[in-house]
C-alpha cells in the first residue's frame, strides 16, 4: 500500500499537467496547415512508430479546429514497406509490414498525398509495379520535398 501511495504522489503532478497540454499558442489563429513528412526509416518497428506519430500530428490540429494537408514522402529503406505483399522484407517483419500497409490505407482515406521516390525504389531494387495503389511515384523525392516546402509546406523529418 505504501508503494502505491508513493507512485501516486510521484505521478499526480504529471497527470494534473497532462490535462492542460495544448498547442493553442503555436496554432494561434491558423485555420489550416501544410506538412510534408520525409520518411526514410528502414527498420520495421521504428517505421511503424513514425507512421503513428504522423497520425497523431494529423489528428491533434483537427482536434484544435485546424485543417491539416499532409504529404508523406517515402524514400530510402522505408520504400520496402510500402509495397504489395511481403516480397521485400524479412519474414519476421511481415506482420509489421501489414500494419504499415494499414496506415497507408488509412492515410489515403484521410486524403494524404503519398509519394515514393523513384531513385530510392531503384536503389532498393523495388519494381515500381510492386508499390501499393495509394503510392504515387515521383522522379526525385528530394525535388518533391523541396517543391512542397517552396509552396509553404513545413518539413517534418521522420529520420
Amino acid at each position: 500500500m505504501k508503494h502505491v501511495l508513493i507512485v501516486l504522489l510521484v505521478l499526480l503532478p504529471t497527470l494534473l499537467c497532462a490535462g492542460n497540454l495544448d498547442d493553442k499558442q503555436a496554432l494561434g489563429e491558423l485555420t489550416s496547415l501544410k506538412m510534408v513528412c520525409d520518411v526514410n526509416v528502414g527498420e520495421a518497428k521504428l517505421l511503424l512508430r513514425r507512421l503513428e506519430l504522423i497520425d497523431e500530428t494529423y489528428s491533434q490540429p483537427i482536434d484544435a479546429g485546424v485543417t491539416p494537408t499532409v504529404v508523406v514522402a517515402f524514400r530510402g529503406g522505408a520504400s520496402l514497406y510500402v509495397t504489395r505483399g511481403v516480397k521485400y522484407v524479412d519474414t519476421e517483419d511481415a506482420g509489421t509490414k501489414k500494419e504499415i500497409q494499414g496506415w497507408i490505407d488509412q492515410f489515403s482515406q484521410h486524403g494524404f498525398r503519398i509519394e515514393q521516390c523513384a531513385i530510392a525504389a531503384k536503389a532498393q531494387k523495388v519494381d515500381p509495379a510492386d508499390f501499393l495503389p495509394a503510392v504515387n511515384m515521383v522522379q526525385n523525392g528530394y525535388i518533391s520535398i523541396v517543391a512542397y516546402q517552396a509552396r509553404g509546406y513545413a518539413l517534418l523529418p521522420m529520420d
